[in-house]
């Protein structure tokens, strides 16, 4: 995995668990309905609960569940990526890298934000990338 795969890590952990939350909320959202099919009294009237509900039930049960999974997962995924940007020498790239990786920030805010070009920030990013690489290079050789 070269270093802008690895740093993207996060950006797809954080899709992943954007998936799973509107899963979990069409999910919810059926059981709201069947909820407003109840009667005025708030009470079903009928015997027992219906399979369609109990399905729906098990179904949101497991799509919380995926999406509590995929939050975790993305914060302790943030959390390695925030480590490695963290042992850059402190540096305009390493600020480019996570405001690019952490906060997710499009490269006109980047450049905006720290009052820099486009190109200065692309050419600071590429600086960056290739500081991660040895950094990950060097732990894969630590590794072995």
């Amino acid at each position: 995995m070269n270093a802008k795969e690895y740093l993207k890590q996060y950006e797809y952990a954080t899709l992943r668990a954007k998936r799973c939350r509107e899963q979990y909320e069409t999910a919810l959202e059926k059981i709201d309905a069947i909820g407003s099919t109840l009667g005025t009294d708030g009470m079903p009237h009928g015997s027992g609960v219906s399979r369609k509900t109990e399905d729906l039930a098990i179904k949101l049960g497991e799509a919380a569940q995926r999406y509590l999974d995929a939050e975790e997962n993305a914060l302790i995924v943030k959390e390695e990526v925030e480590e490695v940007i963290s042992s850059l020498p402190e540096s305009m790239e390493g600020v480019v890298l996570y405001e690019r990786y952490i906060n997710l920030a499009k490269w006109d805010d980047i450049a905006d934000l720290l009052m820099y070009s486009t190109s200065n920030i692309f050419r600071l990013h590429a600086l960056g990338l290739n500081e991660v690489e040895a950094i990950l290079s060097e732990g894969d050789r630590n590794n072995i």
